[in-house]
């Protein structure tokens, strides 16, 4: 309990300092307000644990006390001279005018359902995804047991080290001042918000009301892996929200800090992956384009904030000889053809269906019957012959996800078959991957993401033509295209790169809230987000929630999944992760001796109590441990330890580790 009320407060020094400078720097919408608030609490955190990471303090209350310092620094700085009260109230106020729209107030409550969901899941449940246990997790571990962040010399996991750190830096504030590894997923959490705030603040700068602002940023809310996302500790939602939160920065016309706090938020999105690199091109097209006034401010922005967040690759040069430190260090054969394939092999990745296995995909069918009683029922004193139509329209844009299995199926038969007339057989792959998974580093945009993106560029380019939105909203609609195209010639291909895409897929629903402007379709596209955003969760691959739908049987609740089988099956150690926490000690000190590939974070435990100790090939003993893990990769290299006769080795080797418990001295 003392963890939670720690980070609690630690959370509310951060945003009151940082809306009284929000406040003073005067963003003109309330979205902006809120994720200059944001921006400036990101850079205050980086900032915060940097400083204390050089002397090794990064412990609760000298971080707990640090933030109380800068925030009563702000506080006096800002004094007289901030109207955050006031800025929220208007908040509120705008708001209330956005729900009005009946389509804004039903993705509302959809939307803050997911994320309820996402946030008790997140809090509830062990983190279970490889990437999130083996790279971010294990990253911020070591940073704690350390007393600070920085580039220590682990050879078990070399990579950890060469990606940028800053997702990891809020996910070790977490650690630190909860105390355990159960608030993690609040990082991305929080990103979830500021990316549909992000969203609604580009649709207010392309002069969009504020109720339909207020739907697109909800629709973009319901993609299916950025609900997923959620409730992890991955990182691809929080690089999307820096990057979105730039170009809100970068549309605002009127506030002078705006092209300083768009570059803050590049910085820290180039910070945070390497990823965020293929969006600065776009953020100076954006910054180029969208105003005539302050151009050259704009500019310097990005770049400045993009140089400012680049300081890892220097480390990285420094340690290594090399920017990004060697990873990822798989060849990319960037020809004309093979990069062609990769970039139409991930377009065809957006038809998809997640979560809609077998007889769910008819849950789709059921949300269009119910949205065609509701909305006949609701119009129909008024013209039973507008009711109809009206119903007709709506139901049958509901109804297109069923034919996502067909469309899929055709589209990877014309992509072979493609390659096969133009003689290259060896480019006629499989599309690859199960279009109905849900996960959270699998899982694409769902049929309302395929749907779209494939319908608003054209309507985009309407909209402008008509005035309806200035020309720079055609260029955020292609932001998904500049993407895969940018992925396509810088990275090898991945059925997972979806996730890659967020901003750009973000950026482009700016224009999604033109669809209030036809009744029918924006209640079609609600009913096609509301379907998919609950069918993602509810039936999350490797999360599920055990609630049967039309499918049978259901799958067994990850609720109620022990900490041991829900980690082990992802990371392939259950019987490892069951016998280090039924029989060490959680204050135990345990030497390791593994490799780059093997979960090494399964040993702090849940409290992150164990202090753990890495040992160098042919170590003979590790002085201060009580115990000694060998991992089959380790032993199999040569790279494990010859302990000396005070160690005993025990004879049940969970998943095939060598166990040793410490009988005397070396």
């Amino acid at each position: 309990m003392t963890g939670a009320l720690v980070l609690a407060a630690a959370a509310a020094l951060l945003a009151f300092g940082s809306l009284r400078v929000a406040a003073l720097l005067a963003p003109r919408s309330t979205a902006s307000f809120l994720l200059a608030a944001y921006v400036v609490a990101w850079t205050q955190l980086v900032l915060v644990l940097w400083a204390l990471s050089l002397f090794g303090w990064v412990s609760r209350w000298p971080l707990l006390a640090a933030f109380a310092a800068v925030c009563v620094a702000l506080s006096v700085d800002t004094r007289n001279r901030s109207d955050v009260g006031v800025r929220l109230r208007g908040g509120l106020s705008a708001l209330r005018e956005g729900l009005a729209e009946p389509v804004a107030a039903v993705l509302g409550v959809a939307v803050l359902a997911g994320l309820g969901y996402a946030v008790a899941l997140g809090l509830g449940t062990p983190q279970n995804d490889f990437d999130t246990v083996v790279d971010h997790l294990w990253r911020a571990g070591l940073w704690l047991q350390n007393g600070g962040a920085g580039y220590p010399d682990c050879s078990c996991a070399p990579y950890i080290n060469a990606y940028p750190p800053h997702a990891e830096l809020g996910v070790l504030a977490t650690m630190a001042l909860g105390g355990a590894d159960r608030y993690v997923a609040l990082v991305q959490a929080t990103a979830y918000v500021a990316l549909v705030l992000g969203v609604i603040g580009v649709a207010r700068g392309l002069r969009l009301a504020r109720s339909e602002a207020l739907v697109a940023g909800l629709l973009v809310g319901t993609l299916p892996v950025i609900a997923l996302q959620a409730s992890t500790a991955q990182n691809d939602l929080l690089v999307a929200s820096f990057v979105v939160a730039a170009v809100v920065f970068l549309l605002d016309r009127y506030a002078g800090a705006a092209p300083w706090l768009a570059g803050a938020a590049t910085g820290l999105a180039v910070g945070t992956k390497l990823t965020a690199l293929i969006a600065i091109p776009l953020l100076l097209v954006v910054a180029f384009v969208v105003w005539p006034e302050r151009k050259a401010a704009r500019l310097a922005g990005v770049v400045l904030g993009a140089a400012a967040g680049s300081y890892w690759y220097v480390v990285n040069w420094a340690q290594t000889g090399s920017w990004d430190g060697g990873f990822p260090d798989i060849e990319v054969d960037r020809g004309p053809a093979p990069t062609v394939a990769r970039g139409l092999r991930s377009a065809i990745q957006f038809v998809e269906l997640p979560g809609a296995a077998g007889r769910d995909r008819w849950l789709y069918a059921v949300a269009a019957v119910l949205l065609l009683a509701g909305l006949v029922a609701f119009a129909w004193r008024s013209s039973r012959g507008r009711a109809l139509r009206l119903g007709a329209v709506a139901a049958a844009i509901a109804l297109l996800p069923v034919l996502t299995p067909d469309v899929r199926r055709y589209a990877d038969q014309a992509y072979r078959d493609l390659w096969r007339a133009l003689g290259r057989d060896d480019l006629a792959l499989e599309v690859g991957r199960d279009i109905t998974i849900s996960a959270s580093n699998v899982t694409w945009y769902g049929p309302l993401g395929a749907l779209l993106l494939a319908c608003g560029l054209v309507v985009a380019i309407v909209a402008a033509r008509r005035g309806a939105i200035p020309g720079v909203g055609v260029l955020l609609a292609f932001a998904p295209v500049y993407g895969l195209v940018a992925l396509s010639v810088a990275l090898f291909y991945q059925d997972a790169a979806g996730r890659f895409l967020m901003a750009p897929v973000a950026l482009a629903g700016a224009t999604w809230g033109l669809a209030p402007r036809s009744r029918p379709v924006a209640w079609g596209l609600a009913a096609i987000g509301v379907t998919a955003l609950a069918l993602a969760l509810l039936n999350d691959t490797k999360r599920p929630s055990g609630l049967p739908l039309l499918e049978r049987p259901a799958p067994t609740s990850y609720w109620s999944t022990p900490r041991w089988e829900a980690q082990g099956r992802e990371v392939h150690v259950p019987a490892l992760i069951r016998f280090v926490d039924g029989r060490v000690d959680e204050d135990a000190r345990v030497g390791l001796a593994i490799t780059p590939s093997d979960a090494g974070y399964v040993f702090f435990g849940p409290s992150l109590d164990r202090r753990l100790d890495l040992l160098g090939p042919g170590a003979r003993d590790a002085p201060d441990a009580s115990w000694v893990f060998v991992s089959p990769g380790a032993r199999a290299t040569g790279g494990g330890p010859r302990l000396c006769a005070g160690w005993r080795r025990l004879a049940d080797a969970p998943d095939g580790w060598a166990v040793y418990r410490r009988a005397g001295g070396c």
